[in-house]
C-alpha cells in the first residue's frame, strides 16, 4: 500500500475496507456469473409445467436483484496470500516507491475481525462464462472471482451491512465513512501486523521515515525488500532509533 494508507492504518488503528461496487480493478465484484445464469435458465427450459417454470425464472430475477442491492453494501479488505512478495504485486497495489507491503498472517487478520458482522476467507477463482456459483448464500457473490485474478491468490474480509437494526446501529452504522465510501472497524495494529516491507526502489529517507512510524507505534523496524539488492543501506538506515 502507498505510505498514506500505511499511516492511517497505523495512525488511526482502524482498517479501510471499500465499498464492493467502488473496485476499479474488477467491473464484475459481486456481480452473478453468466455461468450461474446459464444454470438458471436451463432449469427453466425443463421445466415440467409452466408454472414451475414461472417460479423458476421469478427467483431467478429475484436472486439478480439481490445481488445488485447487496453489492453496494458489501465492504471489503483485500489481502495477498502469496508466500513472497511479487513484481505483479508491488504494480497494482502501489503507485511508487513510497509504499510498503504490510505482512500479517491468516489468523492475526481474523483476530481483528467483529464476528457479528464480518467473514474472511480465501477468494475462489472460477469461469464466469461456465462455471454456476456452489450455493444461493448471497456471499458466494462476494467470495468469488473471475479466473483471470487467480495470480492475485486473494485473502478476503467481508462486511455486509444489510443486517438487523440492534446490529447495524451497535456495530456498522458509527465506522462508515462521511462519503458512505467505506467502513472502518478498530482494529489492534500490533496484533495485526507481523511485518513491513520496503518497496524495492524504497529511498534511505523513506525507510527512515517508515522506521520512525513503526517504533512510535511499537510496530517491527521495516525490512528491505528481497527483490533489490540494493537496499542494504536502505535497511540499515531504516532500522534507525
Amino acid at each position: 500500500m502507498d505510505f498514506p494508507k500505511f499511516d492511517s492504518l497505523v495512525t488511526s488503528q482502524r482498517l479501510y475496507m471499500r465499498r464492493a461496487d467502488l473496485f476499479l480493478n474488477d467491473e464484475y465484484e459481486g456481480t452473478t456469473p453468466a455461468g450461474d445464469i446459464d444454470y438458471w435458465n436451463r432449469q427453466a427450459a425443463a421445466a415440467k409445467t409452466a408454472e414451475d417454470r414461472a417460479a423458476i425464472e421469478s427467483q431467478r430475477e429475484q436472486l439478480a436483484e439481490y445481488a445488485e442491492t447487496f453489492r453496494r453494501h458489501y465492504f471489503v479488505s483485500c489481502w495477498n496470500m502469496a508466500e513472497s512478495e511479487n513484481v505483479a504485486m508491488w504494480e497494482r497495489y502501489t503507485t511508487g516507491p513510497e509504499s510498503v507491503a504490510v505482512v500479517g498472517t491468516y489468523l492475526s487478520l481474523g483476530s481483528q475481525l467483529n464476528p457479528d458482522v464480518m467473514h474472511y476467507g480465501m477468494v475462489r477463482y472460477i469461469d464466469y462464462d461456465t462455471t454456476p456459483l456452489p450455493s444461493l448464500n448471497m456471499l458466494q457473490r462476494i467470495s468469488h472471482k473471475r479466473h483471470f485474478f487467480a495470480d492475485e491468490r486473494e485473502v478476503r474480509a467481508v462486511m455486509c451491512a444489510i443486517a438487523p437494526d440492534e446490529i447495524r446501529q451497535q456495530h456498522i452504522d458509527p465506522h462508515v465513512t462521511s462519503d458512505g465510501c467505506g467502513w472502518i472497524p478498530p482494529v489492534n495494529v500490533q496484533s495485526l501486523i507481523k511485518q513491513v516491507a520496503l518497496h524495492p526502489k524504497a529511498s534511505p529517507d523513506f525507510a527512515r521515515k517508515v522506521a520512525d512510524l513503526c517504533a512510535k507505534h511499537s510496530l517491527p523496524a521495516p525490512l528491505p525488500s528481497k527483490m533489490s539488492g540494493t537496499n542494504a543501506e536502505v535497511c540499515q538506515l531504516g532500522r534507525r532509533t
